[in-house]
């Protein structure tokens, strides 16, 4: 049997946890909102709720790998004067991603497929069920199309 996902709704809240949860802490992830023109940024909204909006209005972030050393992967990428990898995502890119995630159509290992399920089940879920290595891998399908790290 074959089974292909389609995510249809993003909201603001979803994407503050995956993002949220993805970069508090992490070594190497980092995300910029470059172009804020536009977007209802109000008093109380974190980078998060920045980041949130500017996808559902159509704009792209950066995602930045900083553990690149020189070298991009997947499609998306390029290099910095810093050797850091920088990835624009758009919401279709969020959505083939998490996609990716359920199918199982990256190119990995059989055991981070499922692990990757796990995550984006648990992401899903929500009240906290997704952790920050979790949110790490999914944002690694997303921007890279594989796990890399």
């Amino acid at each position: 049997m074959k089974t292909h996902t389609t995510i249809i709704d993003l909201t603001q809240e979803d994407l503050v946890d995956l993002l949220c949860t993805a970069t508090y802490g992490s070594s190497w992830l980092e995300i910029y909102a470059p172009d804020r023109e536009g977007l209802s940024i109000e008093d109380g909204d974190c980078r998060e709720d920045v980041w949130a909006k500017a996808l559902l209005a159509g704009k792209k972030i950066e995602c930045i790998d900083h553990y690149a050393e020189g070298e991009v992967y997947g499609d998306l990428g390029h290099v910095d004067e810093d050797e850091d990898g920088i990835y624009p995502i758009d919401l279709e890119r969020v959505k083939k991603g998490l996609q990716s995630a359920l199918d199982g159509t990256y190119p990995d290992e059989a055991d981070t497929k499922s692990w990757a399920r796990m995550c984006v089940q648990h992401f899903i879920e929500g009240e906290g069920e997704m952790d920050n290595p979790e949110a790490e891998c999914l944002m690694q399908i997303i921007m890279f199309g594989d796990v890399i790290y």
